[in-house]
């Protein structure tokens, strides 16, 4: 994973706008407050799919992201291992997307 990825997800962890875990989440899905959702590769296909589930249902439109990114490496940029994470920042959440999807090439040097 690469180092702006991390600092990012970091970053976004200190400014409070993660959910972190199953049950953050999906509660922050279902709030509505969550603008992107993301699933780690280790995550369980059951999760991945109540993750993206949930992300759609009744007409919600929260992006997905399931990702290579392993519950050791989010581990490593947030301080705590989840397998699912949920965005709360609109900001944040459409460049982690970016990132995440390949819509950015976040090892090019600027």
């Amino acid at each position: 994973m690469a180092e702006k990825l991390k600092g990012l997800l970091g970053l976004c962890r200190r400014a409070g706008k993660l959910s972190v875990g199953h049950d953050a989440a999906v509660a922050s899905i279902k709030s509505g407050k969550a603008f992107l959702a993301v699933t780690c590769a280790d995550s369980s296909q059951r999760l991945k799919k109540e993750i993206a589930d949930e992300c759609t249902y009744k007409g919600r439109n929260i992006k997905y992201a399931d990702t290579d990114l392993t519950m050791q490496e989010l581990f490593t940029a947030i301080g705590a291992r989840a397998g699912v994470i949920a965005v709360e920042e609109s900001g944040f959440a459409d460049r982690l997307y970016e990132y995440l999807t390949g819509g950015y090439e976040y090892d090019k040097k600027v």
